[in-house]
């Protein structure tokens, strides 16, 4: 085992399932369902054109995972809007002795057996938590504070540079007391009424803290977040000259975890807000949550949708089954990114195939959403296209929202776009047989070129949803007056926007117009309005007769009134339109 920090892998931890922090929605009363559901924008400001392909049948082999993730994705029935969750005290056993081939508990040796008893991690000295306390003095003392489970626990398994590093997760809803909760909860791990795990260091987590997770007028339903903690038990610390490492994983067997948030109720003081504890299975392959709890088991035989193999350049994989007695999910992360196209290409099967499963590509150090999307559970293939979509070098995360109670098997695959058979183009357009190739001469700026290449590259594949995902993402202003960016890149074409923007893009070259601005055709700026280069360009890329051209030049007040395009030095396309 490589030796690992606690505090490692912690912006892993962060991309927790939007899934998970919907688990209980379904089953609360009255307002608590709005105020669950409407951390997951299923609808965003910014509209992408969807474009779906549904296929019969995958060819490829058997999926092929690095490491496991373990994540429900559904509901956890509630007693009451007050109550806690159902509590488990340590007898997991009969949630393991309903439905199809019961697993037998895991035999692993107690854990009390490779903790430190009495040990306290360095950023817990301010409390009294203490590994190997009792579980019943692991109180609440935060005036005010509630803290429930959200949903099954899970793990986020990177795969960079071929060493996998886990970090445990599970959604946790807060409800706000006195002053405010500024870092993120963690898990705490007990077995047989003993404390054998105290979560991560968050308070050592790099990243914005200026501002609480919770520290606002929230509601009486409370405030869904991510709940943490590291593969690696912080109660077996390995001295070393400067500070404790931590190497031992809990053995395999049955656990409680609670949810423990960490408030600053006063400049400088923390207190504590307990949940009431889950039942967690630890084995071989990951951590599990009882699918009991989750909707049942399967009823639907085994899909002929498979998986595809791993694609190369993919950037993140998540499967999720819930056919066996412990729920199951896969989550690997590669270290490839990329600002080629991409899309998502997903499956899932359920009782009714009626239902969908949102999803949304994050940013994993932000959260960011940069698109979204729907996993429809008629058991066929589909397939969504996004075109490029700017992590800022990161890998891009899968995050899926709220699973319905009768889904048993789901997967979902971001990728290249063209990187596993999808169907045909979308058709012809107007820049199907335009002979032009994206030269990055063309652009004076590195990152206005990379967006140049996918725009002219979008355009020549006649790819409606890329542009428009391209176009959405800044966001873009398309035409005078604006027009959205669906409707512009519609296909059939009502104008020829796709022979334009290659024209622009591939036939001439671009030049800054100041702040930070690149500008094609160059003629549009003052430094080139009359260069005789830079009208040949607008004549030989087609988007001016001669005549049009020479008369253009000729008025000393416009000038070019073409179209044109934008885009900035960070690689923000900013507007398509005629010269004003």
């Amino acid at each position: 085992m490589n030796r690992t920090d606690p505090n490692e892998g912690w912006d892993d931890e962060s991309n927790f399932l939007s899934g998970a922090l919907h688990g209980a929605a379904d089953e609360m009363p009255g307002a608590e369902v709005d105020d669950l559901h409407i951390s997951f924008g299923v609808v965003r400001d910014r509209v992408r054109r969807r474009r779906a392909a549904k296929i019969s049948g995958v060819t490829g082999a058997s999926l092929v995972v690095v490491g496991v993730l373990a994540l429900g994705a559904t509901q956890i029935p509630l007693l009451d809007r007050n109550s806690a969750l159902p509590g488990v005290s340590g007898d997991v056993e009969a949630y393991a002795s309903v439905g199809p081939e019961a697993a037998p508990s895991p035999s692993g040796p107690p854990a009390t057996s490779v903790i430190q008893d009495g040990y306290q991690p360095s950023w817990l000295e301010w409390s009294d938590l203490t590994c190997g306390m009792p579980v019943a003095d692991l109180e609440t003392t935060a005036a005010g504070w509630a803290v429930a489970s959200a949903g099954d626990i899970y793990a986020t398994v990177s795969d960079f540079g071929g060493d996998p590093s886990t970090s445990w997760g599970m959604a946790a809803t807060v409800q706000e007391g006195e002053g405010a909760l500024g870092v993120a909860p963690v898990l705490v791990w007990s077995q047989d009424g003993v404390v054998v795990d105290l979560g991560s260091n968050v308070f050592g987590a790099p990243g914005p803290q200026s501002e609480p997770l919770i520290g606002g007028d929230e509601g009486s339903a409370g405030t869904t977040v991510a709940a943490t903690g590291n593969s690696l038990t912080t109660c077996a610390p390995t001295e070393t000259e400067t500070d404790p490492i931590f190497e031992t994983t809990l053995p395999e067997g049955d656990y409680e975890v609670r949810v423990v948030a960490y408030p600053e109720v006063a400049s400088g003081q923390r207190a504590t807000a307990v949940s009431e504890p889950v039942a967690v299975r630890l084995d071989a392959v990951g951590a599990h949550s009882p699918t009991l709890m989750r909707g049942g088991f399967a009823t639907i035989e085994p899909s002929p949708v498979e998986p595809p193999a791993p694609i190369d350049g993919e950037q993140s994989r998540f499967v999720l089954d819930r056919t066996t007695d412990w729920v199951t999910a896969e989550l690997t992360r590669s270290d490839y990114n990329s600002t080629d196209p991409v899309q998502v290409i997903s499956a899932c099967e359920s009782a009714d195939e009626g239902d969908t499963v949102p999803f949304e590509v994050v940013v994993p150090s932000t959260q960011a959403v940069l698109s979204s999307g729907f996993v429809s559970c008629d058991g066929a293939q589909t397939v969504e296209t996004f075109g490029v979509l700017d992590g800022g070098g990161e890998v891009l995360d899968i995050r899926l929202g709220a699973v319905p109670d009768g889904v048993e098997r789901l997967w979902a695959v971001l990728a290249p776009d063209g990187s596993t058979a999808v169907g045909d183009a979308a058709g012809e357009c107007s820049a199907n047989d335009v002979p032009l190739e994206y030269d990055p001469a063309n652009s004076p700026n590195e990152g206005a070129g990379a967006t140049a290449r996918a725009i002219v590259e979008a355009a020549q594949a006649c790819d409606n949803g890329a542009l428009v995902g391209l176009a959405t993402m800044y966001p873009t202003e398309l035409l005078i007056p604006a027009e959205p960016a669906d409707e512009v890149f519609l296909l059939p074409e009502g104008d020829v926007h796709y022979r334009t923007l290659v024209a622009l893009l591939a036939g001439t070259v671009g030049a800054d117009q100041g702040n930070g601005t690149i500008v094609w055709p160059r003629v549009v700026t003052e430094e080139f309005r009359d260069s005789d280069e830079a009208w040949d360009e607008v004549v030989a890329a087609g988007l001016l007769t001669q005549e049009e051209a020479d008369a253009q030049r000729a008025d000393e007040v416009f000038g070019y009134t073409g179209m044109q395009i934008a885009i900035d030095t960070l690689g923000n396309w900013r507007y398509y339109s005629a010269t004003p």
